[in-house]
């Protein structure tokens, strides 16, 4: 199963905490410089506050929090003539609940149905974090795509100058024990944090 590092974790349960309490009735990322003194590097990290549709019956968070660690410098696609402004890390929702998860063959995963824009429902099984506390962007073979879809509505890096970004997520995971949280993320213009997050295919 893929689980965020120990430090990153720990870092993002703070950040989060805070975020809530700090971006109350807000909607707008947060963005905050960290370092991992472990591993010595640096990165960026988005926080954005949601709200709850349906809350989960019991919760340490007033509000879900969509969550991202970012590397920003260029890297250049190879075989392409295109390159990205910056590489996705890590990312996951987290809902402060217990979720209904799992066992599968890469380890914990949940049903996750979500609406982008109000379009079609869709249906995929994603990851949870370690404490089955929220679900992970992050996927196997296909780090970013849960992220490019989320902030622009296909599993592709994002074209510059294409389709607009996603204003819009509703999205539904079940509780343990209890029924499906549904969650609501209104997306302020995202342009630096999708740059920041490579998901934005920049010609060259």
């Amino acid at each position: 199963m893929k689980t965020l590092p120990a430090s990153a974790l720990a870092i993002g349960v703070a950040a989060f905490i805070t975020a809530a309490m700090v971006n109350a009735q807000s909607s707008a990322w947060i963005e905050t410089d960290r370092y991992d003194p472990l591993h010595q590097t640096s990165f960026k990290e988005f926080s954005l506050q949601g709200r709850f549709l349906i809350p989960p019956r019991q919760s340490n968070l007033s509000a879900p929090v969509l969550m991202l660690h970012c590397q920003p410098g260029r890297h250049d696609h190879k075989g392409t003539k295109s390159y990205s402004s910056g590489r996705f890390i890590e990312g996951w929702i987290a809902t402060g609940a217990v979720l209904n998860s799992a066992a599968g063959k890469l380890g914990a995963s949940i049903t996750v149905e979500y609406r982008l824009d109000g379009k079609k429902l869709q249906t995929d099984s994603w990851e949870v974090i370690s404490d089955h506390s929220g679900i992970l962007l992050n996927r196997p073979f296909c780090g970013d795509c849960n992220l490019n879809n989320l902030l622009y509505g296909h599993v592709l890096p994002h074209k510059e100058g294409t389709n607009p970004q996603v204003r819009r997520i509703i999205l539904g995971v079940s509780e343990y024990l209890a029924g499906q949280i549904q969650m609501q993320f209104d997306l302020p213009d995202s342009t630096e944090v999708a740059n920041a997050c490579g998901v934005i295919e920049h010609k060259r």
